[in-house]
């Protein structure tokens, strides 16, 4: 993946256009109407930064702003949280798309980051960003319990080996950088509705965990 998408900006992006700074920059974009019918992930997503912005959370991180050309095509990380060493890159989903598609993206959205710390140009224009500088990136996809009930797919099986080839490129490519992949859900029992208690979300956040331990 990786691999591809350095041919495309390779091949794409116009001489004289670079990113903008604001690529992988933390932030908190609040604004949003609740509404319990539609968009229903994208409110989850903002609920989260604004309920944790106080614990290194943000939410919608732009990732590829400029990156290729003026039509580029906005590629936001749905939620991120800060570590003392690193970052957490979350792929939220409530009930669209499957697991191996929520996958995808987060590693996407990984090999877009690899390509801002391996090619020169992109890494000295970037060389004073917090999230570029991280030690350690954990990408991962969280859901509801009941996500990861109906796949086709050994998602246990599937989860050891992204991780296994995520953390073999990051060893062998970087130095001193540590990558890693991870399906991780809500507590049992969790039912977001738009708008709900802020501490109840807040605590189902914390209290998130493996979805294939009993």
């Amino acid at each position: 993946m990786y691999g591809q998408i350095r041919k495309n900006w390779l091949l794409f992006h116009e001489p004289d256009r670079w990113p903008t700074k604001k690529n992988w920059v933390l932030r908190v974009a609040p604004r949003f109407t609740p509404n319990s019918t539609k968009y229903i992930e994208k409110q989850l997503q903002k609920e989260i930064a604004i309920a944790l912005e106080f614990e290194g959370w943000g939410n919608d991180m732009p990732t590829a702003s400029g990156l290729v050309n003026s039509g580029s095509r906005q590629m936001n990380v749905d939620i991120a949280h800060e570590l003392t060493d690193g970052i957490e890159l979350f792929e939220v989903k409530v009930a669209s798309n499957t697991p191996y598609e929520a996958a995808l993206q987060i590693l996407r959205y990984g090999a877009i980051y690899s390509l801002y710390r391996l090619e020169p140009e992109l890494a000295k224009r970037f060389r004073e960003n917090k999230v570029i500088l991280a030690k350690r990136v954990a990408l991962k996809v969280l859901a509801p319990c009941s996500y990861y009930s109906n796949s086709n797919v050994d998602l246990s099986l599937l989860e050891v080996q992204i991780d296994r080839q995520v953390r073999h490129f990051a060893e062998h490519i970087f130095d001193k950088f540590e990558m890693s992949f991870e399906f991780q859900a809500f507590p049992v029992g969790f039912n977001y509705q738009p708008g709900m208690d802020r501490e109840a979300l807040c605590d189902a956040v914390r209290r998130r965990c493996s979805p294939f331990t009993s």
